[in-house]
């Protein structure tokens, strides 16, 4: 009985110490703001809990925020694609116009951007672009020309 009774002792003794170091750690882990050294395991306890629920808090509008960074980065890149569309047709536009230069236009090179400013967004298109694509298409139609 004895025996058994210090065995008891000694096992709950190993409890509390065991409990005791999980508790350091806890405190190590959870800011207990300036009453660090006056603390309770009740409070420590509640500290930790209300942290957690900060924690989970801060993790769910991370969560959000990365969806709609995400949306947004696919939003984005469906405006780049399509701007990478009209700049292509703006270059095949761009290319027709300058075969049918005459020789003294030639000595310009029209398609070199490199020298302008970085400013000057020439991917965007405006009202006139497309008054110019209409008085193109009218200068390279056969209207006029009769095959006789």
């Amino acid at each position: 009985s004895f025996s058994s009774r210090s065995t008891h002792n000694e096992m709950e003794k190993n409890r509390r110490a065991h409990l005791r170091l999980c508790l350091e750690k806890l405190k190590g882990l959870v800011p207990l703001g300036p009453e660090a050294s006056r603390h309770t395991t009740l409070s420590l306890l509640r500290k930790a809990k209300l942290h957690i629920k900060k924690l989970e808090d801060y993790d769910r509008k991370a969560v959000h925020q990365i969806d709609q960074l995400q949306r947004e980065q696919r939003h984005l890149k469906r405006q780049l694609e399509k701007l990478g569309i009209e700049r292509i047709r703006m270059d095949s536009i761009g290319s027709t116009v300058s075969s049918e230069r005459s020789d003294s236009d030639r000595d310009v090179d029209v398609e070199s951007t490199d020298d302008l400013p970085a400013d000057l967004d020439w991917s965007s298109s405006s009202p006139s672009d497309s008054d110019e694509r209409g008085s193109l298409q009218s200068v390279c139609s056969d209207e006029g020309y009769s095959s006789s």
